[in-house]
């Protein structure tokens, strides 16, 4: 019974650690697109590795491009200035040009202008680090 539980425990870990790889793949990805906020799904990915693998979780808080952010958000510090007028320089002049020239559709041009709204709110509403 013991061999068991431990298996179910096993691929629990499995889990979380194939969880972990894909929510940091899509974060790699929402570096590099800036319509896809990147973090979030790096702090969930951290979140994931947490409860899989806790290599896996010091190796991606070492990162130097995505540890110091992870961990400041879990401190609650907030996102650096740098970080917040990155991320708004680069959204708005691509999401206004997708919206302009890359879709005939209005409902479509009206959804990524309702979506640019909401994540600038966002950025915006979130506390600024010192």
């Amino acid at each position: 019974m013991t061999s068991r539980n431990s298996k179910k425990f096993s691929l629990s870990k499995q889990v979380w650690i194939i969880l972990g790889f894909i929510f940091t793949g899509i974060g790699t990805i929402g570096l590099i697109l800036p319509l896809m906020p990147g973090l979030v799904f790096f702090i969930i990915a951290s979140y994931c590795f947490a409860r899989g693998s806790r290599k896996l979780l010091r190796a991606l808080l070492s990162n130097r491009h995505v540890g110091p952010q992870i961990m400041d958000w879990k401190r609650g510090k907030g996102m650096a200035v740098k970080t917040k007028v990155m991320a708004i320089s680069t959204m708005i002049p691509s999401m206004g040009f997708s919206a302009i020239y890359l879709v005939n559709e209005n409902w479509v041009k009206y959804c990524i202008a309702a979506c640019g709204v909401v994540a600038l709110m966002v950025i915006i509403s979130v506390k600024t680090k010192k």
